[in-house]
């Protein structure tokens, strides 16, 4: 069996790894952008809590009213602290994911290019070998045909 048909099943497995990886990939993307977009919802959320509160703050409100708003308010900074924290997290995932698809990437290509390096020998033997046996088969014919003479 030739070398380069024994590697095309080790290629085979390198693309479906490198898919593998290319999928982990998106799906942190699409994880980073749905952290982003819950981020942006508490950021305006919260701002429009306080733009309410300093309304109604300017109105006149009771002092257990102030801290209600300030307490929700605290802990929008927090949930909004901790979105930070998960987008951080997730960006530092996402980039390893694009590393660990690019090292596989680079593996298939790697893969590929051996294989092609036997192909290319193999057919250049085979094109040796056909050679060899036409000058075979014409030295052949010609010496029969000098001893018909």
């Amino acid at each position: 069996m030739k070398k380069s048909v024994r590697l095309a099943s080790v290629v085979k497995i390198a693309e479906s790894e490198e898919q593998k990886a290319i999928q982990a990939f998106g799906y942190c993307q699409q994880q980073l952008e749905v952290h982003k977009g819950r981020l942006r919802q508490l950021t305006e959320y919260r701002n429009e809590y306080q733009t309410q509160f300093d309304q109604r703050a300017g109105n006149g409100i009771s002092v257990a009213q102030m801290q209600s708003y300030r307490a929700f308010i605290s802990q929008l900074d927090l949930g909004i602290e901790e979105q930070n924290r998960v987008i951080g997290s997730t960006t530092l995932e996402l980039e390893a994911k694009r590393r660990e698809w690019f090292s596989k990437r680079t593996k298939t290509k790697a893969i590929d290019k051996v294989i092609e390096q036997h192909v290319t020998k193999e057919q250049a033997q085979e094109s040796k070998r056909d050679q060899k046996e036409c000058d075979e088969r014409s030295h052949t014919r010609h010496c029969g045909q000098i001893m018909l003479e």
